[in-house]
């Protein structure tokens, strides 16, 4: 049996939705399963109440997910045609993202002066004072759950669509149902999942057994580069831009490559430094969950879980790696 719903939770929010037409809805930038899954299921609940939604994001969907959005309904931010859609929107749903309106990209900057009612659904441990109404449940596996809880709080239908959206955030967020967050409602809410049709042999491979030859021989690669630190605790590895385009590898692939080390016997933390554009590197930590990595990430104007966090920071790939690598075997030495 699920838990009881918990309409006080979210009263504000159905409120919001009832008294309202235009919606536009959005989540951080490089959006994983979770933020994707969580987008197009509360919009297509939305659409079954008569409401007009849009899905907009700074960057593209990853070419992993696009079994989950046939119709194409997830936009990337395009200026001239978007920016006067969000003008228009009476609320603007900010979904598995919290931290400021930096962390959704560069679409950040045109939510931040809209006028619509700002809404953060999140899981995340970082801060909501940049939109008018949150909710945010640290003890959730994924943001995923908790769309899946309005639906459910608000009695709306359950389609097939809707239910492997929600599937596939839950499973990419949980590492298939194995990271600490992973609780028996998680278990239930997939059972109900299953329930409404969702194959999950179909939806696993989708995900995990689709991947090109190039990327199976960069992961080897980026496997064989791997450092240690710290006795061994500490892992490290540093991906740049030319070695991507050498192996016709994009970006937004590199799904699951900052959790490479944690197969790796007696690591603590695991630190992934990947170049992108315009002289930036963006970090992405692991720990085992005996260490909270997530203030690191935060002093850097990042964020994220405990166990799992990241952040965008200047600077060259080399020099920004060894400097976050530092920053853990501090860390760890107080632990």
């Amino acid at each position: 049996m699920l838990k009881m719903t918990n309409t006080i939770l979210w009263q504000d929010i159905i409120s919001v939705i009832e008294k309202h037409n235009t919606f536009v809805i959005t989540t951080h930038a490089n959006p994983d399963g979770d933020a994707l899954g969580s987008e197009l299921a509360l919009a297509e609940h939305l659409r079954n109440l008569g409401k007009k939604v849009t899905i907009i994001n700074s960057d593209m969907m990853p070419a992993v997910y696009h079994f989950l959005d046939p119709k194409k309904k997830v936009k990337k931010y395009l200026n001239t045609k978007h920016t006067p859609l969000i003008n228009k929107a009476e609320v603007i749903f900010v979904v598995d993202a919290s931290g400021g309106w930096k962390r959704l990209g560069h679409i950040g900057d045109v939510l931040k002066q809209a006028k619509g009612i700002k809404i953060c659904i999140d899981h995340h441990p970082d801060a909501v004072d940049f939109v008018d109404i949150a909710v945010v449940d640290t003890d959730s596996a994924a943001a995923s759950e908790l769309i899946y809880d309005l639906i459910f709080t608000m009695n709306g239908t359950l389609s097939l669509s809707m239910a492997e959206a929600l599937y596939a955030g839950i499973i990419t967020d949980t590492g298939n149902f194995r990271f600490p967050k992973t609780s028996a409602y998680t278990h239930r809410i997939a059972a109900e999942l299953l329930l409404a049709g969702v194959s999950s042999l179909e939806v696993y491979s989708q995900i995990h057994e689709q991947s090109s030859l190039e990327l199976i021989q960069l992961r080897g690669y980026l496997s064989s580069t791997i450092k240690t630190a710290a006795d061994g605790q500490i892992v490290y590895y540093m991906l740049d831009q030319d070695t991507l385009r050498n192996y016709r590898v994009n970006t937004t692939e590199l799904d699951g490559f900052a959790s490479l080390g944690q197969e790796i016997k007696g690591v603590r933390v695991v630190i992934f430094g990947l170049e992108i554009p315009q002289g930036r590197v963006k970090i992405s930590l692991r720990s085992d969950s005996t260490i909270a990595i997530n203030q690191i990430a935060l002093d850097y104007g990042g964020g994220g879980h405990a166990a799992a966090a990241g952040a965008t920071i200047m600077g060259k790939l080399d020099g920004v790696t060894i400097e976050i690598v530092e920053k853990v075997k501090t860390l760890l030495a107080c632990f």
